[in-house]
């Protein structure tokens, strides 16, 4: 029985999936689907159509589809065929063993600042709804309930995820639907699809840009969190069924529905911060941006079952992706193994502690960021492997052994670092809007210029160990 608990807990955190225990299409897609319908996705399906119009921010989101579908196939091909995690993937092909620290850290704080931030949206909802203070004491008891939740449901790893988003998602998409239904009252579903910008004095070049920026920020994301399901797949089309799902229901559905939710209930949301003094531009602001709200207002007790099912199964996937980049990151830097379930509980404890230490602010600032970063990361790890690897010839793929991995590759975390300044310089000066084009570009060329010098500047971990 120990044994059985064991494996249902153990991912393969640090190893190769083994053919035995790759999974069906639909229960990784149910995985991954579950994680990318969120408040976030509809918060931002809303915000890009109000900026840009609707068909410029869905044209927007329909390019993030892309590209995202772009890096989540190649990315999952690599994935399918090696088995492993995309932090350990990063070990091979991007940034070393000691190197995917760098990577680690980046990609627990993202994620974990995103379980903070999505615990947040839920309590909120809650406290909202039932008109409870918000002090300090019932907000830790409501976090660590939740968090509790979280824990218990990660432990068990992707088929619980899976059985959970399977459960969940007919009746998440069910309930907004009805939410839709309700918001409309009076009008037509097709004024949604007319509207034009809805933000005073944004022009449509820059509507579309912020839009762009909003949605792209998470392709390389998306691509990455794809690959740790990835890895169980049986084959390469059902490694497209997986990362076609997930951005269909991110980019496509979810985006669609935000976008109807935030318009017709945009004048009921604004009312409500009105009525509570704020002044107008922040009632607009926060009316646009809390879905969370619009939904409690317009369905009660209903919109809080919407918030409580489509936030559940992402804590859950947050959770357990943010246990697996702390895997990665204590093997890394400290080699200490202790298994994803210590890590799932870390996990959860730091996210208390963004969310108690008001850190979560900066994840928000860290998003434009972020799209750069991952951006380059993915272009790193598919140029070494598909250009460097394949098309040049000058190394084989395949990782046969964790510990004969070089300690650092610095060509790749030049790229990172190079890449991702003159991306955010050129956007931060003006020069282009969208620095996640100007960053992947220079990546691709920077990396495979560097490559030809590769072996020179790559460290191997005995050399570190012998100093």
């Amino acid at each position: 029985m120990a044994g059985k608990l064991s494996t249902m807990m153990e991912d393969f955190s640090l190893e190769s999936v083994p053919a035995d225990m790759r999974k069906p299409w639909k229960e990784l897609a149910s995985f991954q689907v579950g994680i990318v319908t969120s408040l976030a996705v509809i918060m931002t399906g809303g915000l890009i159509t109000f900026m840009a119009g609707f068909w410029m921010g869905m044209l927007a989101s329909v390019l993030a589809f892309l590209i995202s579908l772009f890096f989540s196939f190649l990315l999952g091909k690599i994935a399918f065929k090696e088995g492993y995690s995309s932090n350990v993937i990063s070990r091979a092909y991007a940034f070393g063993s000691r190197g995917s620290v760098i990577s680690s850290i980046i990609m627990a704080f993202m994620i974990i600042g995103f379980l903070g931030m999505e615990s947040v949206f839920i309590g909120n909802s809650i406290l909202f709804y039932f008109n409870i203070e918000a002090n300090l004491t019932i907000k830790i008891i409501m976090y660590l309930v939740m968090s509790s939740i979280w824990i218990l449901l990660s432990l068990f790893g992707m088929k619980m995820v899976a059985r959970v988003a399977q459960i969940t998602l007919p009746f998440l998409f069910l309930f907004l639907i009805y939410m839709i239904y309700q918001l409309i009252g009076n009008g037509s579903i097709g004024e949604v699809f007319t509207h034009g910008i809805m933000v005073p004095g944004v022009s449509l070049g820059g509507g579309f840009a912020i839009a762009l920026n909003a949605t792209i920020t998470l392709a390389g994301l998306n691509a990455l969190v794809c690959t740790d399901s990835t890895r169980f797949a049986r084959s390469t089309k059902d490694v497209a069924k997986v990362c076609l799902s997930a951005g269909m229901f991110m980019f496509i559905i979810t985006t669609l529905i935000g976008a109807v939710i935030t318009y017709f209930g945009y004048q009921t949301t604004y009312n409500y911060y009105l009525e509570q003094g704020y002044n107008a531009a922040a009632a607009s602001n926060l009316a646009i941006t809390n879905p969370g709200v619009t939904l409690t207002l317009a369905g009660g007790m209903i919109g809080v079952l919407i918030i409580l099912l489509s936030q559940a199964k992402v804590q859950v996937g947050n959770s357990y992706e943010g246990a697996l980049s702390l895997v990665n990151l204590f093997d890394s830097g400290f080699n200490w193994k202790p298994g994803r379930p210590i890590m799932v509980v870390l996990t959860n404890i730091i996210s208390l502690i963004f969310i108690f230490g008001d850190i979560l602010h900066y994840i928000e600032e860290f998003l434009s960021l972020g799209s750069v970063l991952f951006g380059v990361w993915v272009t790193i790890v598919l140029t070494d492997y598909y250009i460097y690897r394949g098309v040049m010839g000058k190394a084989k793929r395949g990782i046969e052994n964790l510990e004969q991995l070089p300690a650092f590759n610095l060509s790749g975390i030049i790229t990172l670092v190079l890449s991702t300044i003159i991306g955010m310089v050129v956007y931060q000066l003006g020069w282009f809007p969208i620095p996640f084009v100007v960053s992947v570009i220079i990546a691709f060329l920077l990396y495979t210029t560097l490559c030809y010098f590769k072996k020179s500047i790559v460290v191997e971990e005995k050399q570190i160990v012998s100093q």
